[in-house]
């Protein structure tokens, strides 16, 4: 089981836990006001420090280069890091959690039109690495060259490349129809020339998803959740749900994959990824306020 804590408006907490029929070990409903619904993005990165014990990491989110307003999102780290008592660090550089893509063995993968975007106002590559290098313990840190083309966040790497353990990665590919095919194609190419030849990459299939007035819209099946025996995955009504379904179903043996119908969420700009951001160690009842 996997504890949940869900951020909701304080006027709306009574009617949310009644929805979902109360608050027990399982879910917390946490009162607090919110911009958006991309806890990925703005919510404090965990990470364990040398003792062990969670530390908060704040990416000082400045809503996608100021895209979106952004003022209260913006306070997430700090905010929670008070509330249940954890200690919080603010990196020195902008980093949002979709941007970044680790597999626990030292290597980290992220997109160049997202951190190195003009609008992060970050530091020049190599401090930026020395700065993952630091928190999050990446020895190698590999860049690609293209996002989804109609990512509001510039890119995000967890719509394109995610590891499903740390020698296995999946890797979004497209067919010709896709306006991005040639981009993905790309990226493949530069992850095949850079990656250890110990590495093995796994084409997924990325859907052709359009809004209601044919804008296309940044839909990707690697935009999946890892939980305790689930994988969460995104599906959108595509004759890709499928083949993605078999291909995450197949790396990960022990686990259910579960489709999520997320086209009402892919509506506003992301996927069931961009919504959580996993908590290192527990949080007690007692330490909320």
């Amino acid at each position: 089981m996997e504890p949940v804590h869900l951020l909701v408006a304080p006027d709306d907490r009574r009617r949310v836990a009644t929805l979902l029929g109360g608050e027990d070990e399982s879910l917390r409903i946490e009162p607090l006001l919110c911009n958006d619904i991309w806890m990925r993005d703005a919510g404090p990165i965990s990470v364990l420090d040398r003792a062990g014990n969670t530390l908060f990491l704040d990416g000082n989110f400045n809503g996608w280069g100021g895209r979106y307003p952004h003022e209260l999102d913006a306070l997430l780290p700090l905010v929670l890091a008070r509330r249940w008592h954890r200690p919080r660090q603010r990196l020195a550089m902008c980093l949002e959690g979709g941007a970044i893509e680790v597999n626990g063995a030292g290597l980290g993968l992220t997109t160049t039109p997202v951190l190195g975007n003009a609008n992060r106002v970050n530091p020049p590559p190599d401090q930026i690495e020395a700065e993952l290098a630091d928190w999050l313990g990446i020895d190698r840190l590999l860049w690609l060259p293209h996002g989804l083309s109609m990512d509001h966040t510039d890119g995000h790497i967890d719509n394109l490349v995610r590891f499903v353990d740390p020698k296995r990665l999946v890797c979004c590919m497209a067919g010709p129809d896709h306006p991005d095919a040639a981009a993905l194609a790309d990226n493949r190419a530069v992850l095949e020339q850079a990656l250890d030849p110990n590495l093995e990459l796994i084409d997924l299939p990325t859907p052709v998803v359009q809004s209601a007035t044919g804008q296309a819209l940044p839909a990707s099946h690697a935009n999946f959740y890892l939980a305790p025996g689930l994988v969460l995955m995104p599906c959108f009504g595509q004759n890709t749900d499928d083949e993605a379904k078999a291909t995450l179903q197949s790396l990960f043996p022990q686990h259910r994959v579960l489709d999520l119908d997320c086209r009402p969420v892919l509506a506003h700009g992301g996927g069931v990824h961009c919504m959580i951001q996993p908590l290192q160690g527990r949080i007690d009842p007692e330490t909320r306020t």
